[in-house]
């Protein structure tokens, strides 16, 4: 299904996986499971033999979401809402949603009241990450999440099964390291849209069978040209619609660093090797970079953002902006001013879900990035 994919394939079920994923479930007769993000342990759900899907929205019309949460609620939870209600109702068989700010809160309370006959579970990850409490938290939920699922599938789940699935998903995310380095070397030789789009499908499909398209890809991988690139890091927690890496790729715009969910922060991903595997799955957790400071160091984002600019010597930061989202409209006032007195170059992309011209998106990126050329 997903084991011998091309670049432009990968783009094309990237922008829709679900067709897909309705295919390969009918013809593994396995369960689906929707997570939202962040930091569900997909290696739980898959040591279940069921596939974990990350949703991220969908840009078709709001119908019913708009009833259930307010306008100005965060654009990317009323998409996965909408998503679920009204265009994949019967593709999933149960759902593990995170809460992560109070958006998602409140979007757990409503989805299991209105996504009706399926299997919900919250995933209750601490956002006060620096106590030593929080450690002993992670791991009596991922625990919990397991018993769940078995509760669920009415099975019990083997440890020889976890650790197949950690050595898959250490795999995917070490593959699609080495092709994202590459890239960031020889930006010529891929796109950011290419690059972005393999790591948001490995969130979306069989790791398993999509390692081996990945392996495909990277072995096919030729040396290419620097001149003519601006290196700049992309920052914020998703960067949505893709056509937005088309934009950068227009104006020869190179990410050579992020910190996003579909990007670098799910790649740190790695589960290192240990006869505990929960303790494992629990340290893995605190190994990743932040999600938001709301609960933590306030400073965490700016001195992650700096680390990777002076690192990859970049030119410049764009920083996108989902509408509404809880977390980065508390973060980003603070974070413009303190990056911008570090005298780094800094562009901010405003979007939502259901953004359906980004004629404006481009004008202005090109106006900033015709504004620091020989930076």
């Amino acid at each position: 299904m997903w084991e011998n994919m091309s670049l432009e394939e990968i783009k094309r079920c990237a922008d829709d996986p679900f067709p897909s994923i309705r295919a390969w479930k009918k013809e593994k007769r396995k369960k689906v499971i929707g997570t939202t993000f962040a930091d569900v342990p997909e290696e739980i759900i898959e040591a279940f033999g069921m596939l974990p899907v990350t949703l991220m929205g969908t840009h078709k019309p709001l119908k019913k979401a708009q009833a259930l949460l307010p306008d100005n609620a965060c654009s990317l939870a009323r998409s996965n809402l909408e998503l679920v209600l009204s265009y994949e109702t019967d593709l999933f068989d149960g759902f593990v949603l995170p809460q992560v700010c109070d958006t998602t809160q409140h979007l757990s309370d409503i989805w299991r009241i209105n996504v009706k006959n399926t299997y919900f579970e919250s995933y209750l990850a601490p956002r006060q990450t620096d106590r030593e409490s929080a450690k002993y938290w992670v791991r009596r939920e991922i625990e919990r999440l397991k018993d769940s699922l078995s509760d669920f599938s009415g099975i019990k789940m083997k440890e020889e099964n976890l650790e197949r699935a950690i050595e898959v998903d250490n795999e995917n995310k070490r593959l699609l390291k080495e092709i994202y380095r590459f890239k960031s070397e020889n930006p010529s030789s891929l796109t950011n849209r290419e690059v972005f789009s393999m790591i948001k499908l490995s969130q979306q499909v069989d790791k398993t069978e999509f390692n081996e398209s990945l392996k495909k890809i990277k072995e096919k991988l030729r040396s290419g040209t620097r001149e003519g690139y601006t290196d700049v890091i992309l920052a914020g927690i998703t960067c949505d619609p893709l056509e937005i890496y088309d934009l950068l790729d227009e104006i020869k715009l190179n990410v050579v660093g992020d910190n996003l969910l579909i990007g670098s922060r799910y790649l740190q991903g790695e589960v290192d090797p240990g006869e505990d595997l929960f303790e494992k799955l629990m340290e893995r957790h605190f190994k990743r970079g932040f999600f938001s400071p709301i609960h933590g160091n306030v400073f965490a984002e700016f001195e992650e953002i700096k680390r990777l600019y002076k690192e990859n010597n970049a030119k410049a930061v764009i920083y996108v902006h989902i509408e509404f989202c809880e977390s980065q409209e508390y973060d980003l006032p603070d974070l413009k001013k303190m990056v911008r007195d570090e005298g780094i170059p800094m562009h901010v992309i405003e979007t939502e879900y259901q953004t359906t011209s980004l004629s404006h998106i481009r004008t202005r990126l090109q106006a900033f990035f015709e504004s620091i050329k020989g930076i």
